[in-house]
């Protein structure tokens, strides 16, 4: 919230009244975290983990206000580099603590007046809805953003009117449950009831049955945090369809989409559910002079250089968060789970051919485990789902054979068993006959839908999502959870469906219809070469610009060779900008607007992502996270040469060094790079969400989505939020990184100016979208 000094006098944090306008989530170091990263080879210090000694910005380390050495890189084995910018202290003098009771002092008033404006707010809104919601919780996580956030929470409110939620999922630090036991203490101290919620499974079991989870693939949230949470609230409450809101310590600073979400919101977190962000607000500089100032519990976590306290191996951890984990958590206390437990799982379960220990080393250094989106790249997946469509008939195959679609099935309609192979379906007014078809190890279940409707495509969708259940279920029970009535319910790993239910499609709501079928997944005929399309040199923006300055004339006026020529038309093109090497009407309307123009590159971004080296970046870079191009060749397919991955890696770093429209104010890969000899050497890449987008480009975004999936112009919000069910067409969600707050924002601002073209309606759980269907995208265009 506030921006903030280092303090040379105490070697701590000054906050002042100006507004943050960017947080770099300043955090303190201490001596575990020095001597780990191999500090104490250049200085020298106590060996006292009661006071930090400075203040780390990411990978920058500053003693009293001064930048006095970096880090880069690092991996799960191999520790990061260390760069000495400057002495600490002259002549390698002892290193001074931070002085902390002095600094709080310093920072008395703005806290106490941050304080009690957030105390207020949580009051405030504790009464506006204390009548709307069956119980307040603090999910509580060990961290110290929880740690705060339940400080304010039980100053805020009667201690009788809220529960502290611990969601264990089994792959916590040693110390985060440390923590815990000394927060149930307190709070028992205090009067508050404290539990803990944990999954029926294992983490070492779900890990190989899943397969590990990825950046775009973390099933382990919904298995071990959320589900178990909702589940044991709706025990304790006795209420199947409650409304519950959970205080979190959600900050916006923490993440590019974390900071778009609003203080309040309806399933945001957990569908259905309220979720309240007290210190959504404010920066690490005030969480930790908060913390110290009341003298709250400081997970040990911290003062080793970790972050975050999360868990013990996560998809979305940095390289140097990696190594610190391996080197702390890697051996076990008390029977827990270590670092080692789930990185040997990564190795035994990829289907890479590892066969020398140099070979495991650099398959972990690089970290392609994390970018998996399918079931290709591990080893236990299992092709156990087929699905045909011959002349009108759906055929669908499930050689996972049991009777659990007799279940699962009553969640489409109405369910009338003619004779033990064929049962007929009410749905929407119409009658399906389902044949059922029995082999030695398979099922197969025909549905005739030559007709082709709307509802014969529904229908369809909804057949193949319940066999996709009935094959792939282990008793997750995320299904349990999403079932706002409870009417879904497991006993001893089966699914029992109540005849009461209201076929709402609420447990379709999950990646894929089921996450192991998510994550098992085998892709079908999937081809890459073709990604390969813009050879090595990427596209410069100074090429670009002088076309649209020239025009068609540019092709009789340039210095370009014949490749790299080839190169930009084909970028033209697949742009929309370019045909038979004349300027279309689309590229006509990106002229007038301006090649500087970000709304320009926004529409260029829709026509991009429907060709395949765009579309493949889209699809497999996830959001705020880095990459750097030895990830992006590993994540490429193994069909390709060395030589294709090479020049495709080498594309994406030119392109989105130069177009920096497209790639850092659309967000769609800031790059950190330097010059080495007159050559680009890139660092990483980081793809983020556009800040702002334009609506308009939004809009026309949503018609080539409607025109791509077959002239469907009425879906759902939380349908193009859900980019893990196969489609033709691309949601503008996904193209530019943009969740429900923004995507809601926008929407209704579009119903309200353009309501020609598009209605909406978002009341409670209902989030639909309504096209109009005698109108085309490139009518869109005509907005601009």
């Amino acid at each position: 919230m506030y921006s903030y000094e280092w303090d040379e006098e105490t070697g701590g944090i000054l906050l002042n009244t100006t507004p943050l306008q960017m947080s770099k989530e300043p955090r303190p170091v201490y001596y575990k975290e020095l001597d780990l990263l191999g500090f104490d080879k250049f200085w020298d210090y106590d060996k006292d983990d009661s006071k930090p000694y400075m203040w780390a910005e990411s990978n920058n380390y500053f003693y009293r206000g001064k930048l006095v050495a970096k880090t880069k890189g690092g991996s799960v084995c191999v520790a990061p580099e260390l760069t000495i910018i400057d002495e600490p202290e002259p002549n390698n003098g002892k290193l001074q603590p931070v002085d902390i009771e002095k600094m709080v002092q310093k920072n008395k008033t703005i806290m106490e007046q941050l304080t009690q404006y957030t105390i207020k707010k949580v009051y405030n809104n504790y009464l506006k809805y204390r009548n709307k919601v069956d119980i307040f919780y603090v999910a509580f996580s060990g961290g110290k953003d929880s740690i705060v956030t339940l400080d304010i929470i039980q100053r805020s409110l009667p201690h009788n009117e809220f529960i502290v939620l611990f969601g264990d999922t089994g792959m916590e630090f040693s110390d985060t449950y440390k923590v815990i036991e000394k927060i149930k203490v307190y709070c028992e101290n205090l009067g508050i009831n404290f539990y803990t919620a944990k999954s029926h499974l294992n983490p070492k079991d779900s890990w190989k049955i899943f397969g590990p989870p990825a950046q775009r693939m973390r099933w382990c949230c919904s298995v071990h945090k959320s589900t178990p949470q909702i589940l044991l609230l709706r025990d304790l409450l006795k209420n199947k369809n409650f409304r519950g809101m959970a205080f979190t310590g959600v900050r916006g600073d923490e993440s590019d989409s974390r900071s778009q979400y609003k203080e309040i919101n309806l399933g945001e977190k957990v569908r259905g559910q309220y979720s309240c962000h007290p210190i959504l607000d404010w920066n690490t500089a005030e969480l930790y002079l908060y913390i110290y100032k009341n003298n709250l519990i400081l997970n040990e976590a911290y003062k080793k250089g970790n972050t975050r306290a999360g868990c013990l191996v996560c998809p979305l951890e940095g390289q140097k968060n990696s190594y610190i984990k391996s080197k702390c958590y890697n051996e076990s206390i008390n029977g827990e789970n270590t670092t080692k437990t789930f990185n040997d799982i990564i190795i035994e379960t990829t289907s890479k051919n590892l066969s020398s220990q140099k070979a495991i080393d650099e398959f972990m250094i690089i970290g392609g485990w994390k970018a998996r989106r399918s079931g290709r790249e591990i080893n236990i997946a299992r092709d156990v789902y087929n699905v045909e469509n011959k002349n009108g008939t759906l055929i669908i195959t499930i050689n996972n054979k049991n009777d659990t679609w007799k279940e699962w099935i009553k969640t489409i309609g109405k369910i009338v068993y003619l004779d033990d192979n064929k049962v007929d379906i009410e749905f929407n007014d119409s009658i399906y006959v389902v044949d059922v078809s029995e082999t030695k190890n398979s099922l197969v279940f025909k549905v005739n839908l030559k007709s082709n409707t709307k509802k014969d495509i529904y229908f369809g969708s909804y057949l193949k999502t319940v066999l996709k259940k009935t094959c792939y279920c282990v008793g997750c029970r995320v299904c349990e959870a999403n079932c706002p009535n409870g009417f879904i319910s497991f006993t001893n790993g089966r699914v029992y469906i109540d005849d009461r239910c209201y076929k709402c499609k609420k447990c379709y709501d999950i990646d894929n219809g089921c996450l192991v079928a998510s994550a098992l997944k085998l892709p079908k005929g999937e081809k890459m070469g073709s990604i390969d399309r813009y050879t090595n040199f990427g596209i410069e923006y100074d090429w670009v610009k002088e076309y649209f300055e020239k025009k068609d004339e540019f092709w009789n006026s340039h210095n370009l060779g014949s490749k790299k020529i080839d190169v930009l038309k084909t970028f033209l093109r697949d742009a929309n900008v370019l045909e038979k090497n004349k300027m279309t009407e689309f590229g006509k309307l990106v002229s007038n607007l301006g090649v500087d123009d970000i709304s320009a590159w926004g529409l260029m971004l829709v026509n991009l992502a429907y060709t395949p080296e765009f579309n493949w970046w889209i699809k497999h870079i996830e959001l705020n996270s880095y990459v750097d191009t030895d990830l992006i060749i590993n994540m490429l397919d193994s069909s390709l040469t060395d030589n294709t991955k090479d020049h495709i890696a080498s594309a994406y770093k030119n392109m989105f060094i130069s177009l920096k429209p497209l790639s850092e104010e659309i967000g769609l890969g800031i790059c950190d790079y330097e010059i080495k000899n007159g050559k680009r050497k890139l660092n990483s890449i980081m793809r983020t969400s556009w800040k702002n987008p334009d609506p308009k480009v939004i809009l026309y975004a949503l018609y080539k989505y409607a025109e791509k999936c077959g002239n469907y112009y009425q879906f759902s919000l939380t349908r193009l939020l859900n980019h893990s069910i196969e489609s033709e067409g691309i949601s503008p969600t996904e193209i530019f990184g943009l969740n429900r707050e923004v995507m809601e924002k926008n929407l209704q601002g579009l119903a309200i100016n353009y309501p020609d073209y598009i209605s909406v309606s978002f009341t409670l759980d209902l989030d639909n979208i309504n096209l109009r269907n005698n109108i085309t995208s490139d009518d869109v265009l005509k907005l601009f």
